[in-house]
């Protein structure tokens, strides 16, 4: 009898162990899930972060064409292929397109614009069609690096001479 006992209190240790082993190994993967969530939302939110500074930048270069003459001091005279971003000046508040890039936190903005291609009935091809001067398309993007891993977020978009 005395035996029995014996036996079942060791038996009872073993489930015990099994049990806290299970438990344990339920704990790390809920934790390694709340990691990967954590990471995944941070990632999110410097994405959305990227597209409203992407955002910006576009309407900054739509205040710049209309304040400005497109073949004199406009877009019409911008460098092609070359990096620009846009500044406000202070006083009176009037956007300007500077070369280079900027750097916000953790975030390199750039702007580059292109010459666009019509073909006969006037719609925007990539090439072979003839030049229009009086559009430029500008390639937006706005690049960061999280945990090493580089990321990006480009808008393209077109400009266009209204005023003419």
């Amino acid at each position: 009898m005395l035996q029995t006992l014996i036996g079942n209190k060791g038996g009872l240790i073993v489930e015990i162990l099994v049990v806290i082993a299970i438990i344990a190994v339920a704990f790390a993967s809920l934790s390694g899930l709340v990691v990967f969530s954590l990471g995944s939302s941070n990632l999110t939110g410097q994405n959305v972060q990227a597209v409203a500074l992407a955002q910006e930048t576009a309407e900054a270069v739509r205040n710049f064409r209309d304040g400005t003459s497109w073949n004199i001091n406009g877009l019409g005279k911008l460098a092609t292929s070359t990096d620009y971003y846009s500044k406000a000046t202070s006083s009176p508040l009037k956007w300007q397109l500077i070369q280079g890039q900027e750097t916000i936190n953790n975030f390199t903005r750039k702007i580059v614009f292109s010459s666009v291609q019509r073909d006969i009935n006037g719609n925007i091809i990539a090439s072979g069609g003839v030049s229009d001067p009086e559009t430029k398309k500008a390639n937006i993007s706005v690049s960061w690096t999280e945990k090493g891993r580089s990321h990006q977020v480009s808008i393209n978009t077109y400009f266009t001479n209204w005023k003419k």
